[in-house]
């Protein structure tokens, strides 16, 4: 089955001088053009390789696999892989284990500049360990683990990873991966273990250069960082995930997901003033454009358990203000009449990128939380990679790029073809994360009734109740505690960014003995 583009058939070409004249093919069977591609491949006349290579195909199917070998090499050698990846997936299905070796030895390198997901599959289906060589084959173990993991086999999946080479630039990606299939199995001590060697090997990963090399390096720093101290919420042990909490740093774009954590982490010790005191954060013009609404969710909680019940009702109807609208909104989007339209969820994908990080736009805010993620600037990298390979195809043709003929002609549609498969990558990826996150509000919505009933439930109850004496304890709190390298100090109405995260509220519990102060909908959001 081959992956949505018809080859045509032959028609000469009037080509730019430095390749060789179209009037040769005409005397020329299909065995020696490829053999006159491989003499110009070894030659470094790449795109002339690629020429020969692909007139030999057209005059002959017989030659097909062994052509789009020499093709994908020669698009590979010439800084071309997304135009590469097509030619790379048809030598995959054409069968031929000589031309399929032939490839192999970019497998890596397409991995990294074009992305797992494309090629995945057909590695799977069409390759096996033996076919690649020690470099190629993590490559390949980590495409399988990847698919382990999708198919949710947590263990299948830490086998591969086990067998990658440490020295693979992808090896940090699947420690990360080997950390979270632990983590899933209940393996707490293998998860800190990977989740620690991601972030001290993370700065061996390669992007399509230094920059993004750099910044990819930092934001799988900071994730596995996380990772780390998810784990150590998991076992129990919060003191420990509080400090490995803080040592991911402000200016990460994961860490404005992080301070949510941190909250949960202080709700899960009782300290409700330091929950409230970590969630206040968000109201700093530097973080006001974080979309999260469990933070209001959790605010609203916390009041509860300190049974501050004109606060926690002010928190309910905040909450239904700001997102009883967006959640409509994501509703008509998804089960819309364009509701399957992935190109335009990904160009929804795209305009939430491209637009401030402090937009007004409520849906742009809301997917500010997962465009602005690896995977989806990953597919936007690649489509401005597609428009550099069109201006370098349109220069096949010389000054006039109006020719669909040949080569050039069916680059082209190779060039169509991966643009329409990264728009419905990520236009499925977009409005997977936008039904995730409407069903994650509705969740959020059903836990909002629940604390409006129960706090509801406690008015009633005091108001039955006598009323206690002066003397009468008070409970639900616990006091706040500070570690030996934190101090306290006096908020004096100012966001300070070095200051984030670390305020404290001085609140007291109204709980009084005999009423229930536990909270409703509880759980790491």
């Amino acid at each position: 089955m081959g992956v949505g583009i018809r080859a045509r058939r032959w028609v000469p070409l009037t080509w730019m001088a430095l390749l060789v004249s179209t009037s040769s093919f005409a005397q020329e069977k299909a065995s020696d053009l490829l053999l006159e591609a491989q003499n110009q491949y070894r030659a470094g006349q790449y795109f002339s390789a690629a020429r020969f290579a692909f007139e030999a195909q057209e005059r002959d199917r017989a030659y097909e696999g062994q052509a789009y070998s020499w093709i994908t090499s020669s698009l590979m050698r010439a800084g071309m892989p997304q135009s590469a990846s097509y030619f790379f997936i048809r030598t995959l299905q054409a069968g031929d284990k000589t031309a399929i070796r032939r490839i192999l030895p970019f497998t890596q390198e397409l991995l990294v500049r074009v992305g797992p997901d494309l090629p995945r599959k057909y590695l799977i289906r069409h390759t096996t360990y033996e076919d690649y060589d020690r470099t190629n084959r993590s490559a390949y173990l980590f495409a399988l683990a990847k698919d382990a993991i999708l198919l949710g086999n947590a263990d299948r999946a830490i086998g591969y990873i086990d067998g990658m080479d440490q020295a693979s630039p992808l090896f940090p990606y699947g420690l990360q991966l080997r950390a979270a299939a632990a983590a899933q199995m209940g393996k707490g001590a293998q998860a800190l273990k990977d989740f620690r060697a991601c972030v001290d090997t993370a700065g061996a990963i390669q992007g399509l250069d230094a920059k993004t090399s750099s910044a990819e390096a930092r934001d799988l720093a900071a994730r596995c960082q996380a990772g780390v101290a998810r784990t150590l919420y998991e076992l129990g042990k919060f003191e420990d995930a509080d400090r490995e909490y803080d040592r991911i740093s402000k200016a990460s774009f994961v860490w404005p997901d992080i301070l949510f954590e941190q909250s949960w982490n202080a709700y899960a010790r009782g300290e409700f003033n330091r929950t409230l005191g970590r969630l206040v954060s968000y109201k700093s013009p530097a973080l006001r454009f974080v979309w999260n609404s469990e933070v209001d969710v959790l605010r609203a909680q916390t009041y509860l358990a300190l049974c501050l019940y004109e606060d926690a009702d002010q928190a309910l109807g905040e909450f239904e203000k700001r997102y009883v609208g967006v959640a409509r909104q994501v509703k008509e989007l998804v089960e819309g009449p364009e509701g399957g339209n992935l190109t335009r969820f990904y160009q929804l994908g795209k305009a939430a990128l491209a637009d401030r990080l402090d937009t007004s736009k409520e849906i742009h805010r809301l997917a500010n939380r997962f465009v602005r993620g690896p995977y989806f600037q990953a597919l936007v990298r690649s489509e401005q990679d597609l428009e550099r390979e069109r201006m370098v195809i349109r220069s096949f043709g010389g000054a006039s790029s109006s020719n669909k003929q040949g080569l050039p002609g069916f680059l082209q549609e190779v060039i169509a073809w991966r643009s329409g498969a990264i728009a419905k990558l990520g236009g499925a990826f977009v409005r997977n994360s936008l039904l995730d996150h409407h069903d994650i509000l509705i969740s959020d919505f059903e836990k909002m009734s629940f604390i409006r009933i129960e706090v509801l439930d406690r008015l009633r109850s005091v108001l039955l109740k006598p009323k206690l004496g002066a003397g009468d304890r008070v409970r639900g709190v616990v006091p706040t505690s500070r570690r030996d390298d934190q101090y306290w100090w006096s908020f004096n109405g100012e966001f300070w960014t070095d200051e984030l995260g670390d305020y404290v509220f001085g609140l007291e519990s109204q709980c009084k003995v005999g009423l229930d102060t536990s909270a409703v909908g509880g759980g790491e959001g």
